[in-house]
Order: structure tokens, then sequence, then C-alpha cells
């Protein structure tokens, strides 16, 4: 009468089950797990383990792996996740225990449970978390990385550098003149220009280089292991590609920028935001010289005493 409830019960679960006994034989076969594996369960009972699990094996999208880990392990359990490819795909989790009664019964339980709707739920919030990530680490109007996402490239370089004992380079860039453009042909033409700015900014770059949208009309760009030489380097190559023709926005515009850098040399007691600071002081030492100029501060590790 036990027997007859606890069969009841389980009937009634979510879960399917299967039951082996001592022999191996299967004794035991829950509606839900012929529902899951598609398979009758008049197919399954009085089966030996192997030919029963053979069957169960085949409604799976890896066999081998679920033949591999559907028994009780040495410690008298386990626990597997499985994809079924029939009656249709679902993804379910599948529990085998051991299992010896008072009366000296024993043998083992499958229990296999689908988690389908829970797997797609946690797929949409993670593939929600990435989209709502790349929209907070991402300017609206150029899709580069913006200001935030900068900063997090820039803790990571600088630790690297300091470990390595390395340099790097900060450039910030101003594109010269932007509000007398809006001005003249509105800001939806000047947005065009920015978008187009933003362009030729990345193809002047180095391939490893990171390149932001600081705000307003001005950019930046990380250089890892870049001494003064190579940061003038990059800095006439990314001022020389925006200058290389006018921009068309219903009318010719051309438009050049002026380039601040700014060379991190260890030892130092700078942080990266100190020299995010220091280019941009040097972007205004640039500006001072005329639109299209570019000026470097090289830095260099503290005298000793």
């Amino acid at each position: 009468m036990h027997e007859e409830a606890l069969v009841g019960i389980l009937e009634a679960a979510d879960e399917g089950f299967i039951v082996f006994d001592r022999a191996g034989l299967c004794v035991l076969v829950g509606r839900r797990l012929g529902e899951l594996f598609g398979v009758e369960r008049t197919a399954l009972i009085g089966g030996p383990e192997a030919d029963v699990l053979k069957l169960l094996a085949s409604s799976c999208e890896e066999p081998d792996a679920f033949l591999g880990a559907v028994r009780p392990g040495a410690q008298g359990g386990s626990v597997c996740e499985i994809e079924l490819k029939r009656p249709r795909m679902r993804i379910a989790v599948w529990h085998a225990h051991a299992f010896q009664s008072d009366d000296g019964d024993a043998g083992w339980i499958g229990v296999v449970r689908d988690v389908t709707r829970e797997r797609s739920a946690e797929r949409r919030a993670h593939q929600l978390s990435q989209r709502l990530e790349a929209i907070t680490s991402t300017d609206a109007l150029t899709q580069l990385p913006n200001r935030r996402r900068f900063l997090e490239e820039l803790d990571r370089e600088h630790g690297r550098a300091a470990r390595a004992w390395d340099s790097y380079a900060i450039l910030r860039i101003d594109v010269d003149g932007l509000g007398a453009i809006n001005a003249e042909i509105g800001h939806p033409r000047g947005d065009e220009i920015l978008e187009g700015v933003a362009q030729r900014l990345r193809d002047g770059r180095r391939e490893y280089d990171v390149l932001a949208r600081l705000e307003n009309d001005e950019f930046i760009v990380l250089l890892p292991g870049a001494d003064a030489h190579a940061a003038d380097v990059v800095a006439s190559r990314m001022r020389d590609a925006v200058a290389a023709s006018p921009f068309e926005v219903g009318e010719s515009v051309r438009v050049s920028v002026s380039i601040g850098a700014a060379v991190w040399v260890p030892p130092s007691g700078e942080v990266g935001v100190d020299v995010v600071k220091r280019a941009g002081d040097s972007l205004v030492a640039a500006k001072r010289v005329g639109p299209g100029s570019t000026h470097v501060d090289a830095g260099s590790p503290p005298k000793g005493p």
C-alpha cells in the first residue's frame, strides 16, 4: 500500500523517474520520463539496465555524455544536464541516486526534470544584461566606447604597465571649431561630421589602441606600450586622416583636429586619471598653437634625492 501511494505521488509530480533493482532490471518508470524521452514505458519496464539506458540515450543530443553520467557515482549520487532532441528539443537535469531499503531491496533511481523554461529565462536575462552593458559602455552617436568603458580599459593598462615596467600614452583629440560648424550648418550635420571623424580616427589608430568618445567634440585614445615617439607618430597619423579630405554632409566641410598627448613612464606615483589630466593640459597647449596642432608631454620618472 505504501509503495502504491509513493508511485501515485511520483506519477503526479513534474519530474520523471525510473527505478532499477539490484539485478539491474528496470522495475518502475514514471509517466513524465516517457514523455520527456519520447519512449513508451512498456518498452523500458523489465528491460536490462544497459538496453534501457541505451534507448534513453538515443533521445539525447550527446548520447555518449548521457551514458557516461547517468548512473550513480561512487558516492551514491550524480547530477548531469542533458539536451533532449526528441520528441522535441528540451533541456533537462538528471539526478541518479543509489538506494538500499531496510528489507534488503537495493538498486538505483533516476529522476529527470525539465528545465527548458528556466534555461530560456536565464539566457534572456544574460542577453538583456549584455545589451544593457553595451548600452552603458557605448557612445550612442559614434558607437565608440564611452568615458566609463575607457576608464576601465585605462585601469587595466595602467596595472599592466606598472607590473611590466612599461610605458603607455594617452591622446586627447578635439574637433576644431565644431561649435561654429554646428551654428552654420546645424547640429544634425555636425553630428554626421562627428561620426565621420570617429571613423577616420579609427582608421588612423593602431589595431590595439582604444579609441573612445570622451564628451561632446572630444575623443580620447589609449596607446598601450607607447613612448613619446610612438604617441607623436600615431597622433600625426590620426590628425592627417581627419584632414585628408572634406566631409560631404550636403556641402563640403573641411575639418581639423588638435591633439594633446601625455606619456606615462615608470616609476611614477601617477594613476591613470593623472595622465588623462596631463593629456588635457597638452591639448590646451596644442590649441594655443592653432587648429590642427599636436603637443606631446613625454613624461619622465621622478628624480631621486
